[in-house]
């Protein structure tokens, strides 16, 4: 299989974060929300989608890139970093050191052109590249094994995506953009020129270098003059808008291999930041200790579903299900069957839910629902059915059932409750998809072969060849 390689855009990630979450600080005052949110994001990406290979790439100050050196009011209009971030960064290099991720940059260049570069020698190398970024200019980088992908909405994009945002395809990006301009870098483009008028014109004529040299033939007289007095300044922005694909940056596809992360350091980082969630989700299990992690998702007559993070040393499992129509009750208890169900060795267990029905049920109520014979007697307790999957499989392994609170910032509740959630979402389109005629099976003729009677040898003796495994041959 194709290695999957994954460059996050690491400029792009630090304001998200920084953004995303406000007010929080060590409790000796030192900011900390974008170091936090950083973290937390990757997290997600490292659970989520388990890249093989991985890269943060960052951008060089805005005054060091030849961008600059060719305009100087490019990204002039964006304010310095706010001091309470710049702070921040450090801490941030600090995580992706601990965590053996590599942090790329190349001086004169913005990460942009970094991504670029890699994602078109390593695609061509055979790898799967998958870009971790919200910035729209580096969709004209997507193609034949590269794509992009907005953790914040969940939204993959390929040339399909591409077409539908800008209208022209992604190698085209840079020709609109340079009509049109980008407020966000401060890329003039062309007075009175949109980006729907730019990619109309591009589609139309084929390039920004077409347009300007068939400028007669575009209707609208103001406009007309604007790409004749401004074709220069047209130029300009295009090569602003477009990214560099020559980076000089010598990074062989083996250094950017997961590996594992260097715990002692991680753990002492995130004590001294006060991430305690963080610190959790990173700590492995007690040896011998398999958590188990679960939720569940569900109304008092619709669709319900469940999700399932099972922890053993460094390995994790996820487990996710939906039900037609449940309760959330229901649910909270059909998880914790499941994930035990996955287990094929008696074990010890911790489970971890934020039912409270499921964690007193288990760890108190079943001993007198038993004792007084509740659990035998049909219709006696709700839920009977599961309560009674639930004793024999506690009895298999060792089990704790512990109690967490739920929404509260807890890494492992946060993601089965995603499980859950997605369970019943992809279940209900499932449901709601109209189902597809089953096609006829063509049986082909066979064709008619006239039968050829062939002369059987006759042996005289009675004995036979016998095969190495004992058997006659009977033939």
């Amino acid at each position: 299989m194709s290695p999957q390689l994954y460059l996050l855009d690491g400029s792009s990630y630090i304001y998200r974060a920084y953004y995303g979450i406000r007010d929080l600080a060590t409790s000796g005052g030192m900011p900390t929300n974008a170091v936090f949110g950083f973290t937390k994001m990757l997290l997600g990406l490292l659970q989520e989608s388990c890249p093989d290979c991985l890269a943060v790439v960052f951008d060089r100050p805005r005054e060091e890139t030849f961008r600059r050196e060719v305009y100087p009011e490019y990204k002039a209009n964006r304010d310095a970093m706010p001091e309470d971030l710049v702070s921040q960064v450090p801490y941030i290099r600090q995580v992706l050191q601990a965590l053996n991720i590599p942090a790329l940059e190349a001086p004169g260049f913005e990460a942009d052109d970094v991504i670029a570069t890699l994602a078109r020698r390593f695609a061509a190398e055979g790898a799967e590249v998958t870009v971790v970024t919200g910035d729209k200019d580096l969709m004209q980088i997507v193609g034949e094994g590269i794509g992009l992908l907005d953790t914040m909405k969940d939204r993959r994009s390929g040339p399909e995506e591409v077409l539908e945002r800008f209208g022209v395809v992604p190698e085209l990006v840079p020709d609109v953009l340079g009509l049109a301009g980008d407020t966000s870098d401060n890329i003039p483009g062309v007075p009175g020129i949109g980006e729907k008028t730019a990619a109309e014109l591009v589609r139309r004529f084929g390039s920004l270098e077409d347009v300007l040299k068939w400028k007669n033939l575009v209707s609208g007289k103001k406009r007309r003059e604007n790409l004749q007095s401004h074709a220069d300044q047209a130029r300009l922005s295009k090569r602003l808008a477009t990214v560099r694909y020559d980076v000089a940056l010598e990074v062989p596809l083996a250094d950017l291999r997961r590996q594992a992360p260097n715990l002692p350091e991680l753990l002492h980082l995130l004590r001294r930041l006060e991430f305690k969630a963080l610190e959790i989700a990173f700590t492995p299990p007690p040896p011998g200790v398999v958590e188990l992690y679960s939720d569940g998702s569900g109304t008092a007559s619709g669709p319900g579903g469940y999700g399932v993070v099972l922890r053993y040393g460094e390995h994790e499992k996820e487990l996710s299900g939906f039900e037609p129509a449940s309760t959330s009750q229901r649910m909270e208890l059909l998880a914790a069957i499941r994930g035990l169900e996955a287990l094929n060795n008696p074990s010890t267990v911790r489970v971890f839910s934020d039912s409270q029905y499921l964690v007193r049920g288990m760890s108190k109520w079943i001993h007198g629902w038993i004792r007084d014979g509740r659990l035998d007697t049909p219709d006696a307790l709700a839920n009977q059915d599961l309560w009674k999957q639930l004793v024999p499989l506690s009895r298999k392994h060792r089990v704790t059932w512990e109690w967490v609170r739920g929404h509260a910032g807890h890494p492992f509740n946060e993601r089965c409750d995603k499980l859950a959630k997605r369970a019943v979402d992809e279940g209900t389109r499932a449901a709601d998809r109209p189902e597809e005629p089953e096609e006829e099976e063509t049986v082909l003729p066979l064709p008619v072969v006239p039968a050829v009677r062939a002369p059987v040898p006759v042996r005289e003796d009675s004995e036979f060849d016998a095969e190495e495994d004992g058997q006659l041959r009977l033939c």
